[in-house]
C-alpha cells in the first residue's frame, strides 16, 4: 500500500513539472518615451561620462628657503623648517669620489662605511645600541663629490643625535678587526655587481668617457681596492673630513637658533680649513671614428646598449635647458626613445636618457637593455631618434606640447622632494655643492617656463653624432657582424674599465 502512494506522488511530480501544457509568457514590448519617434536611440541621462575630464589647474610649488649659519671653524648649518615630530639630519663633506688618489677608487666610499663601525667612546656594537635608543639607523654615503652621514630623529632628541653625529665625524675608531672585516665585504659586493650587464656597460662608457679618476668607479675597482690599507682611510678622512669643506642640514620643526648652539657643541672639533683633493677634470679625446666598445658576455640572451656624451657641469649656464631636452627626450614613457623601442619595435622594456651633472663634468647618457637578436636594429633606431632630435628637417621637429609635458615632470618632481625630510636635505645639500641660490628652486619653474622648441634645438644641434661612445655589453658572438654592418669599427673594450 505504501508503494502504491509513493508511485502516485512521483506521477503527480512528473504531471505538474512536464507534463502539462502551459501557456507561453511574452515579454512585454518596450514602450518608447513619450514624445520620441519610433526606432529612434534612447539618449544617454549621463552623457558627461564619454567626456574625458579636463586638467586642473597647475599647482605652484613653494620650496623653502632655509636658514644658514657659520660656525666659529667653518662649518655651514643649514635648517629648513617642516611641521612634523622627526628630524633629518646630515653631515655632508665636499669631497667624494673623484677625491680618490690614483689607484685608491672606493677609499672615499670605504671610509664612509667605516665611520660607522664605531667610535673611539662607543666602539662596535656600542655605537650601535646608542643609535638605535634613538628608534633609528645612522647612514652613509659617497657620490662622485661627497661623502655623508644621515640619520632622524624624533625633535625632542636632536640634541643627542646631533651629539652623535659629531662623535662618528670627529672621533672614529677605525679598528683593524673592522677594517679587515668591511673591506673582504666590500671586495664581494663588487664581485657581485659585476656579474649584471647593465652595471658593466656602466663601468666601461663612464671609464672611457671620463678617463682617471673621474671615471673610476665610486665604488672602487677589486683590484683598487684590495690594495686599500687601514691608513689609507685614516689619511683621506683626516684631508676630507675638515669643517670647511662640511654642511650639517637639518630637515624638521626645530629652532634654527638652538641646532646652531648644539652644532657648536657637536661638531666644534672638526678641524677648520678647506682640502684641495680633486684632480683638474680632462677629457679623454673623443673618438674620431665611429667607434664601439663591446664587453663579450657569450651566451647572453639580452645586450645592454649604452650611448654618451660629455656636456657642461651643473654649475654652468644650459643645466635647465639640458633637463627639459633629455626629459622629452627620453626622460618619460611618453619620450621618443621609449615609443620607438619600446611601444612601436618591442625591443625592450624600457628605454631612457639622464642628464648627468656634477661639479667637474657632465653627460648625455642613453641606456636600454634590448634582445640579443635586434641589438644592432636598437641601436640604429637610437641614433635615427637622435638624428632627428638634431636636425629638425628629418621631419621630427621639437614640438610644443613635447615642452610642456617634460616642464610639468620637472616641475612636479620638484614637489615630490618635499615629501621626505631626508630627500629635502639632499636637494638642498646639492644647491650648496654647486653654489646655486638657495631660492634656486623656488625660480625654477620660471627657468623651465622660459624655454621654447626653438631654444631647445640649438642644445639639440650640440650632439655630435660623429663623436658619440658607443658601449654594447653581449654575445659577441652574435652581434658583431650587424654591428659592423652599421659602419662601427667594434672594439673589445679594455678590461680594465671592467675589471
Amino acid at each position: 500500500m505504501k508503494q502504491v502512494w509513493v508511485i502516485a506522488l512521483l506521477l503527480s511530480i512528473t504531471v505538474g513539472c512536464g507534463g502539462a501544457q502551459t501557456s507561453k509568457v511574452e515579454p512585454a514590448p518596450r514602450t518608447q518615451p513619450t514624445g520620441s519617434a519610433p526606432g529612434a536611440k534612447t539618449p544617454d541621462p549621463e552623457p558627461w561620462r564619454a567626456q574625458r575630464p579636463p586638467a586642473g589647474p597647475a599647482s605652484e610649488v613653494h620650496f623653502p628657503v632655509p636658514q644658514q649659519v657659520k660656525l666659529k671653524n667653518g662649518l655651514t648649518v643649514m635648517v629648513a623648517r617642516k611641521p612634523v615630530p622627526v628630524a633629518s639630519l646630515s653631515l655632508v663633506f665636499r669631497h667624494g669620489g673623484a677625491a680618490c688618489p690614483p689607484g685608491k677608487s672606493g677609499l672615499a666610499a670605504l671610509t664612509a662605511r667605516l665611520l660607522t663601525e664605531g667610535t673611539k667612546r662607543h666602539p662596535g656594537v656600542k655605537l650601535a645600541e646608542e643609535i638605535e635608543q634613538l628608534g633609528t639607523t645612522l647612514d652613509e654615503d659617497a657620490g662622485r663629490d661627497t661623502s655623508s652621514l644621515s640619520l632622524s630623529a624624533l625633535t625632542q632628541d636632536v640634541d643627542r643625535a646631533l651629539e652623535l653625529l659629531g662623535e662618528v665625524a670627529t672621533e672614529p675608531a677605525f679598528a683593524p678587526a673592522d677594517f679587515d672585516r668591511v673591506k673582504n665585504e666590500w671586495l664581494d659586493g663588487l664581485r657581485s655587481e659585476r656579474q649584471a650587464p647593465e652595471r658593466l656597460g656602466s663601468l666601461a662608457t663612464l671609464g672611457s668617457l671620463l678617463g682617471k679618476p673621474h671615471g673610476s668607479p665610486v665604488s672602487g675597482s677589486p683590484v683598487d681596492v684590495q690594495k686599500l690599507t687601514l691608513k689609507d682611510v685614516v689619511e683621506f678622512q683626516r684631508k676630507a673630513y675638515r669643517a670647511g669643506d662640511a654642511l650639517l642640514v637639518v630637515v624638521g620643526d626645530v629652532d634654527p637658533s638652538a641646532i646652531a648652539q648644539s652644532a657648536e657643541k657637536a661638531l666644534g672639533k672638526l678641524p677648520q680649513g678647506q682640502s684641495e683633493l680633486e684632480q683638474a677634470f680632462a677629457a679623454p679625446p673623443a673618438p674620431q671614428t665611429k667607434r664601439l666598445l663591446l664587453v663579450d658576455r657569450p651566451g647572453a640572451v639580452q645586450s645592454s646598449l649604452m650611448i654618451a656624451q660629455l656636456a657642461n657641469k651643473r654649475s654652468a649656464p644650459g643645466y635647465e635647458q639640458r633637463e627639459l631636452l633629455t626629459t622629452l627626450f627620453g626622460g618619460l614613457f611618453t619620450s621618443r626613445l621609449n615609443l620607438n623601442l619600446r611601444e612601436e619595435h618591442a625591443y625592450t622594456y624600457g628605454a631612457r636618457a639622464q642628464n648627468l651633472a656634477t661639479r667637474s663634468w657632465g653627460a648625455l647618457l642613453l641606456s636600454t637593455s634590448v634582445r640579443t637578436d635586434v641589438t644592432a636594429d636598437a641601436l640604429k633606431e637610437a641614433m635615427k631618434e637622435l638624428a632627428q632630435l638634431k636636425d629638425p628637417k628629418l621631419g621630427k621637429p621639437i614640438r610644443t606640447e613635447e615642452v610642456a609635458r617634460a616642464r610639468a615632470d620637472l616641475v612636479q618632481s620638484v614637489g615630490a622632494r618635499l615629501e621626505y625630510g631626508q630627500r629635502l636635505g639632499s636637494t638642498l645639500s646639492e644647491l650648496w655643492l654647486h653654489g646655486l641660490p638657495m631660492d634656486y628652486y623656488q625660480k625654477y619653474p620660471t627657468l623651465l617656463a622660459a624655454e621654447t622648441p626653438e631654444s631647445l634645438a640649438k642644445v639639440a644641434d650640440a650632439i655630435d653624432l660623429s663623436r658619440l661612445l658607443v658601449v654594447v655589453v653581449g654575445d659577441r658572438q652574435q652581434i658583431e657582424k650587424p654591428l659592423q654592418a652599421l659602419g662601427y669599427d667594434v672594439l673589445a673594450a679594455p678590461p680594465e674599465l671592467t675589471e
